[in-house]
């Protein structure tokens, strides 16, 4: 009924119009965030043939989480009387939606595809949510000729080879027949290659004898005329980006004769060409990597640019066609200035029992250089680290560094200190770490953890978090369990005057259990997995918690501010907020909400007021010359001007024209 009656005091259809615009957009912008911060998940899994099964995800994946110790975490199992499929490749596509599987040998049956459980994460950083998805695979169908085709740079030259495409995989093809000339196929996945000798201004049909795919599903004869086309175009540099400090990913519009790509590069004033090589990407022969001379790199800052330039004809496609004339290309490098970091400490069991511990950085590190670190026992002696551990930069993981524990190591409390320089990261600069220390309590020979104690669990509902430490912490001085500096919200330190607070029971005051409210004004956008963090907190008995980290749902509690005024129209004022405002209802009043002035102080009416597909406060006025200033109030009935997550406007903000 609100509705309607707003829409009749619109005088005319094209107010109605773009008034129903305005709330058609909104409603769009309301729905487009609610996907962003939907849980990225498995939208189907799909058998497309004997060889190939294909998994669409809701969102983009990260493809550097698809694998953990060059192992796939995404993986295949077969079921009862189902078909060994043998080693499974998978390939990521371009959009990062579609994972594709294929199958050594072939699938026949029943499989199950399984994401495990907080391992995968989409590109917006969200774990993709497991799932255990059975597929069945029935591929009674034999592979079809597409299509049959031949390039050539000039008819004159006639045809060298023809490429035949078919719907799947083929395993084999008895003969190819063009007239009475037997030809023998070279078969790599779909795509079979003939060699041949023909006038390209005449016709001819092929013929495909006994083509089968994996499934020995056959097709005993199929026809298809031969399409001859010209291709007289050089190829040419699409795009150049940095890949590295000193690497450049080079992107063609077409493959390279021999896979080969010559090019010189300069840098500054120099003269020298510190073009080192360029290697083809395996997975896109259009692409290449450059690697330049670093030594020529980062000698008056932070990043240079670089020239590159391809000589007249060096760049030459299979048929043999060339550029005409010389290619230059420019690409602005970075030198990596940030330090590695420790990121986690943890554990290392072998047959139940803890045998070492490894410390994972934020980046590849090396040259681990073990004075470095400084050990003491609980005594406060200065230790041997060789009479401690033994520290390694693990082979097939440089981000983990494992410190071996000594053989009959004595039970004690050992604190360690890695100082800068204990490792590098591999950047031109070869960053130092910082400094990091940390507490191991070995309890018996052999047997240590990270440090003292585990915090049992955090939970959390409607911005209120309770951390469960499992026995009972300090309320003050260091490692103070009501200290905002010893809690993080997605690497955000909680500001000095959060609330926290012992929880309560009927028995009165809960020691092992803290309760924080986060602070008005602190969650800027809300976030199903945002990573909250525990570190330095003590128990009674100086016990040092472990690094903590869990991830919780919060949600935006930042009221927007109104931060600039500007008249778009004759009698139109438009406001512009902190964020995006939420759409207003037709006929909302915010004259209570908002107040507009002209340079004498006195009041202007507002006679009108929508939000636009921007999110921006549009106010309705007889004449927005006359209006120089805007204030907000605080509303003591319902509010309407609210951001996307429903949080009311701040008031007592003054904004001048």
């Amino acid at each position: 009924m609100l509705l309607n009656s707003s829409y009749a005091k619109v005088d005319t259809e094209s107010a109605k119009a773009d008034l129903g615009k305005r709330i058609e957009d909104a409603g769009k912008a309301i729905e487009a965030k609610k996907a962003e911060l939907a849980v990225p998940k498995v939208e189907s899994v799909s058998a497309v043939n004997a060889k190939t099964i294909t998994v669409t995800f809701s969102k983009a994946l990260d493809d550097k989480t698809l694998k953990a110790n060059n192992t796939d975490v995404i993986t295949v199992v077969a079921g009862d009387n189902a078909h060994d499929a043998g080693t499974i490749t998978q390939e990521l596509s371009a959009d990062g939606k579609t994972l594709t599987l294929k199958a050594a040998n072939y699938f026949k049956g029943e499989y199950t595809v399984k994401v495990p459980f907080e391992i995968v994460k989409a590109v917006s950083g969200q774990f993709v949510s497991p799932v255990n998805q059975k597929v069945t695979v029935s591929d009674t169908a034999a592979p079809v000729l597409s299509s049959a085709k031949a390039t050539v740079k000039d008819t004159k030259d006639g045809i060298k080879s023809v490429t035949l495409t078919f719907n799947e995989d083929v395993s084999s093809i008895d003969t190819v027949k063009i007239g009475n000339q037997n030809y023998t196929p070279v078969i790599v996945g779909n795509t079979t290659t003939i060699n041949v000798d023909l006038d390209a201004t005449k016709a001819y049909d092929l013929t495909v004898v006994n083509a089968s795919d994996a499934a020995g599903n056959m097709k005993d004869v199929q026809s298809a005329p031969v399409t001859v086309s010209v291709d007289n175009v050089a190829p040419s540099i699409t795009s150049v980006v940095p890949a590295g400090e000193n690497k450049v990913k080079v992107t063609l519009d077409k493959e390279l004769k021999n896979d080969s790509l010559v090019l010189s590069a300069k840098v500054g004033t120099f003269t020298t060409d510190i073009f080192s090589s360029a290697v083809v990407n395996p997975e896109n022969k259009k692409e290449y990597t450059v690697t330049l001379n670093s030594s020529y790199l980062f000698k008056n800052g932070s990043t240079d640019t670089v020239t590159l330039t391809v000589a007249k004809d060096a760049l030459q496609d299979s048929l043999g066609n060339s550029n005409a004339n010389e290619i230059t290309k420019s690409v602005t490098l970075a030198k990596d200035t940030t330090a590695p970091a420790v990121s986690n400490v943890a554990t290392t069991v072998v047959n139940g029992k803890v045998t070492a511990f490894e410390l994972t950085f934020n980046e590849e590190v090396t040259s681990l250089d073990a004075s470095k670190v400084y050990v003491v026992n609980s005594k406060g002696e200065i230790m041997s680290l060789a009479n401690v551990a033994t520290p390694l930069v693990k082979v097939d993981d440089n981000k983990k560094v494992v410190f071996t524990l000594a053989n009959g190591l004595t039970a004690d409390k050992y604190s360690f200190d890695l100082s800068e320089g204990f490792v590098t990261d591999k950047s031109l600069a070869a960053n130092k770490n910082t400094k990091y220390s940390f507490m191991v309590d070995v309890t018996e020979a052999g047997k240590p953890v990270e440090t003292t104690f585990t915090i049992a669990d955090v939970t959390e509902a409607d911005n209120i978090v309770t951390v469960d430490f499992g026995a009972k912490v300090k309320a003050t001085g260091t490692g103070s369990a009501l200290n905002p500096a010893s809690y993080q919200v997605n690497g955000v330190t909680l500001p000095s005057d959060t609330k926290i607070e012992f929880a309560q029971d009927s028995n009165g005051v809960v020691q092992s259990k803290v309760v924080i409210t986060l602070p008005a004004g602190f969650v800027k956008t809300s976030d199903t997995k945002a990573v909250f963090r525990v570190t330095g907190v003590q128990t009674l008995d100086n016990k040092v918690s472990n690094p903590f980290i869990k991830t919780i749902d919060i949600e935006d509690n930042t009221a927007p501010e109104a931060k600039s005024i500007l008249a778009t129209d004759l009698d139109e004022i438009t406001v512009t907020y902190s964020e995006a405002l939420s759409a207003l209802a037709l006929g909302s009043d915010v004259a209570d909400e908002v107040k507009l002035y002209d340079s004498k102080g006195a009041s202007v009416a507002i006679e009108g007021a929508t939000v636009s597909a921007e999110g921006k406060l549009v106010l309705t006025v007889a004449d927005s010359s006359a209006v120089t200033k805007l204030t907000t109030v605080e509303t003591k009935e319902t509010a309407d001007i609210k951001d996307l997550a429903g949080i009311i406007q701040k008031a007592g903000l003054t904004v001048n024209k």
